[in-house]
């Protein structure tokens, strides 16, 4: 097996911050320049990670479609943007209808093949089960779910939580809460009852943070020593430190 791993992103809604989340992930795993990150934007249909990053998109997911079945580690590197040293970005299509274009078995083998390249990859994925997504899960290491401290997204995570225990490993994911505040009348014992499961990182709620997206510059990049960006450095520490992967082990019948 290849040595690079494999980090799939992924959130039961839209609007938990979880491009955020992956963005400024991939900047703290890079460190800068210790590591080799690659950030895919799975989102084939309204991906976020060029606007976030302040990126020209070029080069795409559909690029790859011609060496689809054959690519070469050579291929998927001239696939991707430079962010900064160490950390390129393979960027969604820009216009939604080229997302059709795309099988997931192209998905399957472009992150196959990207982790014999880079030391980590981190797949931002959109917030719905298709056959890219699973994909991207069945092809991960490890799991990062997010959700935002409200009742409706913590409830949905827990949805979230019954379908991947029953196709992966539990053992192999981190739970993050974004955009957390103690102001929101919701406490650890409620956030407990409703997940049911150990709590990772709580990412505080900042406004600084939507600030640095319309700036189109992840915060761990403008403001390295702000609350959000240790929290996410934290996560990134742990998951160098941790192994194994998320096994796809669905129960006998």
């Amino acid at each position: 097996m290849s040595d690079g791993r494999i980090i799939t992103v992924f959130a039961a809604k839209d609007g938990s911050g979880k491009t955020t989340v992956a963005t400024n992930l991939a900047v703290a795993l890079c460190a800068p320049g210790e590591r080799r990150v690659c950030l895919v934007d799975l989102d084939l249909q309204f991906g976020d990670v060029a606007c976030l990053l302040g990126l020209r998109p070029g080069r795409s997911l559909c690029d790859a479609l011609p060496s689809a079945g054959s690519l070469t580690t050579e291929q998927v590197v001239d696939l991707m943007t430079t962010y900064r040293p160490g950390l390129d970005c393979l960027l969604a299509p820009a216009g939604p209808g080229n997302a059709m274009k795309i099988p997931h078995t192209l998905v399957a083998e472009l992150l196959d093949v990207a982790r014999d390249v880079y030391d980590f990859v981190i797949v931002d994925t959109p917030a719905q089960f298709n056959a890219s997504v699973l994909a991207a899960l069945d092809a991960a290491d490890h799991h990062v779910l997010v959700a935002t401290s409200e009742r409706p997204s913590l409830k949905n995570l827990r949805l979230i939580l019954d379908v991947l225990d029953l196709l992966y490993d539990a053992g192999s994911r981190s739970i993050v809460i974004n955009r957390s505040d103690r102001r929101a009348d919701l406490t650890a014992a409620d956030t407990d009852q409703l997940v049911r499961t150990p709590i990772a990182t709580q990412l505080p709620n900042w406004t600084d943070v939507p600030a640095s997206i319309n700036r189109g510059e992840p915060i761990t990049v403008g403001y390295p020593d702000h609350p959000v960006s240790q929290a996410v450095r934290r996560l990134a520490d742990t998951l160098v430190a941790s192994d194994g992967r998320c096994s796809r082990d669905p129960p006998s019948a």
